[in-house]
């Protein structure tokens, strides 16, 4: 097992989370290594954009000026 050492300089945020992991019948550092696997988890997760927001990414797709105003009128009716 490695050996990481933290400084933290916001003695709230410390206290905060020694209570929160008291609270929660967990350690600080459980806490930290649950919220470092979700991050890496998450980071593998590949997110599908469906096409009308993929349109979105390409910049010819996007509507023009006179098109935004067009859409902004009519919801304003």
């Amino acid at each position: 097992m490695e050996k990481l050492t933290l400084d933290i300089k916001d003695m709230e945020l410390i206290t905060w989370a020694k209570n929160y992991a008291r609270s929660n019948s967990t350690s600080v550092r459980i806490l930290f290594e649950s919220h470092i696997r979700a991050l890496k988890e998450f980071e593998k997760i590949e997110v599908k954009l469906s096409p009308e927001l993929q349109n979105l990414r390409d910049p010819g797709q996007r509507p023009t000026e006179k098109e935004i105003e067009k859409h902004l009128v009519q919801r304003r009716k």
